[in-house]
């Protein structure tokens, strides 16, 4: 077992986000869809405040992914989006301690924007 450099932040959906969702959902996603998460990881930190600093510095990322996984078409999504909608729109929880139980090497994967944009065109 490895203890990861880094810090985790699970962020799920509340009411909002899921009432924005739902013209956009399939009927596998009305059957599932209340108890999805996502994890991202994030820098260390030492305290709540800390936490709570670092998410303000990447809650924009974190909210275009969520809600890429509904809509490609960023020109739907809410505007403006605030840390203020962010946290009216998901629950988080903080985990200070990631470890990897994997037993092979951790691989990251860094997905450029020239590809995001070759499939949201595909799309259209």
């Amino acid at each position: 077992m490895a203890v990861l450099n880094r810090c985790a932040i699970a962020v799920a959906p509340k009411p909002p986000m899921r009432e924005w969702s739902r013209r956009f959902w399939g009927r596998e996603d009305r059957e599932g869809y209340s108890d999805e998460q996502s994890l991202y990881l994030i820098p260390t930190y030492d305290d709540e405040t800390s936490a709570l600093e670092l998410l303000g510095s990447h809650y924009e990322a974190i909210f275009a992914a969520e809600l890429d996984l509904w809509c490609v078409d960023d020109k739907l999504w809410p505007s403006p989006r605030s840390f203020d909608l962010f946290q009216r729109w998901f629950s988080l929880r903080f985990f200070p301690l990631v470890d990897d139980l994997g037993l092979t090497p951790l691989i990251s994967y860094a997905v450029p924007g020239s590809f995001r944009d070759s499939v949201q065109e595909a799309l259209s």
